[in-house]
């Protein structure tokens, strides 16, 4: 587990629910649609091979048709604030501590930039590491 500037205080079981605040003039946006950009920024990423979730919580999204798919938890700490977890499998080779700060700038440049939503955290959690391939 790389936790870039970050503490080590996780529970993926917690998703706060984005809350409005009267004085914020921000418009709502959904949690789906913030894991969704934020999914598709970490999957840009050189030695990211894909989105790690657990067995149950992939079951789940077969049995479940309006399953969330898991890999991003995002939590809202204040109106227009998250932190946000980032659960990855990566190729062989890929050097952990520069994938873990491309995440974090990536998630905190695309979540400003697109949502207007200041990003307080970004920890990257490597789940798995994908075996050497066998050279030819």
């Amino acid at each position: 587990m790389v936790n870039d500037d970050l503490s080590a205080d996780h529970d993926p079981e917690v998703d706060s629910k984005s809350t409005a605040d009267p004085t914020d003039d921000r418009p709502l946006v959904a949690e789906d649609v913030v894991m969704a950009y934020a999914a598709d920024a970490v999957l840009a990423i050189p030695g990211i091979a894909g989105l790690h979730e657990s067995p149950w919580q992939s079951f789940s999204g077969r049995v479940r048709p309006d399953h969330t798919p898991k890999g991003v938890v995002v939590r809202t700490v204040a109106p227009g604030v998250i932190e946000v977890d980032v659960h990855v499998r990566v190729a062989w080779g890929t050097a952990i501590p520069e994938v873990a700060r491309q995440v974090r700038d990536v998630i905190t440049r695309k979540m400003e930039a697109l949502l207007d939503l200041e990003v307080r955290k970004a920890t990257l959690y490597v789940d798995e590491i994908d075996a050497p391939s066998e050279l030819a």
